[in-house]
């Protein structure tokens, strides 16, 4: 499989979820889990080549790109009780992201062993930093 079509692959199936999530709500966010599982694993396994750093970005886009589509579009009253349960399954989520993530940066030859920690550092940042951010996004629907 060529980087373009993981990478293709992975961006449909966080379309596919935040249109699942908009016309058959909750399942969207009761899918998030898989989601972020699946294309985490495309970015990870599937691409060929890539520093393991630009990796690490392609996973946390992809984890943001479905967590806004989710708070943003999924049915529901967009209360601090759906907030709650939209967080619980991107949590949910995270747990195997992160995990794929480590061992397809870890499992990489010929990278440096700086870039690796560059790599998983860079991850967990960018999700705090997506966190703090967008935390209460959706909430009300006032943008």
């Amino acid at each position: 499989m060529d980087n373009t079509t993981a990478i293709g692959i992975a961006a449909l199936a966080v379309i596919l979820n935040g249109l699942i999530g908009h016309f058959l709500a909750p399942n969207g966010i009761l899918l998030t889990p898989v989601v972020l599982t699946i294309t985490t694993s495309f970015v990870c396994f599937g691409t060929k080549n890539i520093n393991v750093i630009f990796i690490s970005a392609l996973t946390y886009l992809f984890v943001a790109l479905n967590d806004i589509s989710i708070k943003l579009y999924s049915g529901g009253r967009h209360d601090h009780e759906g907030l709650g349960w939209i967080h619980i399954f991107l949590f949910m989520g995270l747990a195997p992201t992160f995990l794929i993530l480590f061992a397809s940066v870890l499992s990489r030859k010929g990278e440096s062993l700086m870039n690796k920690v560059i790599a998983v550092v860079l991850f967990v940042g960018l999700m705090l930093g997506h966190l703090h951010l967008f935390s209460n996004l959706g909430l009300g629907r006032h943008f």
